[in-house]
């Protein structure tokens, strides 16, 4: 994590000194003026230091990730700067702002800032969860049941007058709530970084942390019938195999006792004269 941080924050210095040097170093190669206007050169600082209060925000709200919750309002003064960026052009000067901008600089760095911060907010859904700058509906409905479920297990650790009573009896019906409702809606495409990484830390912490974890009886009896007719596959076999043998072995038996009979009787007729 501290690695991470360390190369965010060196792109931001990177960032910040390529946008203040970038237009500058572009008209003077390409067009041959010395400075840009006042309004190209103001937005283009306002829109550095946008970027990097949002890749800020960001890093600090990645762990738990609640980037769409506290970045929305950075995002959208990122989006707004590049806007005005797109439509800008200063009528008293011969300068296109917008195209020295965007277009001149062989590295684009604006273009391409304004795609990290797009990827970065595609990436997190937010527009699953927001209505505007605030959650929807749905995505509101997930973290009132996961507050309720934080607040009964803090109350559970912190007040000494319940330290003999169970955790996991306190909040079950605190998370079986959350888990169900969100399990309600997650296949309607509702729900963005935010929730996702909620739930995912919430079943860990109740399995892992608190040991709450209950068993599923019945799956596990199927798993345990399924386990014994297939151990027990290999004994009927054999003795399905030893009764057909027994029943083969009988009728050979009954057969050669006919046959022994059958012998001595015409043995012992053989001796007598027919007179007719």
């Amino acid at each position: 994590m501290a690695r991470i941080v360390h190369f965010l924050y060196t792109y931001l210095f990177y960032l910040n000194a390529r946008l203040s040097l970038a237009s500058n170093e572009s008209i003077s190669s390409t067009m041959s003026i010395d400075v840009l206007p006042d309004g190209c050169q103001n937005l283009l600082q306002s829109f550095a230091n946008e970027t990097a209060r949002f890749t800020l925000c960001v890093v600090t709200n990645a762990r738990p990730i609640t980037v769409c919750e506290k970045c929305v309002n950075e995002f959208n003064q990122v989006f707004k700067r590049y806007e005005e960026i797109q439509k800008l052009h200063n009528n008293d000067s011969e300068v296109d702002c917008r195209a020295v901008l965007t277009n001149i600089d062989r590295l684009q760095v604006v273009y391409a800032s304004y795609n990290y911060v797009l990827d970065m907010w595609e990436k997190a859904s937010c527009k699953l969860c927001l209505n505007g700058t605030v959650f929807n509906d749905k995505t509101r409905g997930v973290m009132i049941r996961g507050d309720n479920l934080d607040k009964c297990i803090s109350k559970h650790i912190n007040d000494t007058k319940l330290s003999n009573t169970s955790l996991c009896a306190d909040c079950k019906q605190y998370y079986v709530n959350l888990t169900n409702y969100y399990n309600k809606h997650k296949n309607d495409n509702t729900f963005c970084m935010d929730v996702v990484d909620l739930i995912n830390n919430t079943q860990s912490d109740w399995s892992l942390k608190w040991k709450c974890h209950e068993s599923n009886y019945d799956s596990e009896w199927v798993l345990l019938v399924i386990s014994f007719i297939v151990l027990l596959m290999p004994v009927l076999f054999y003795f399905i195999n030893w009764l057909i043998s027994q029943e083969r072995s009988n009728v050979l038996l009954s057969q050669n006792r006919w046959h022994q009979r059958f012998t001595n009787n015409a043995a012992s007729t053989s001796g007598y004269v027919v007179i007719s």
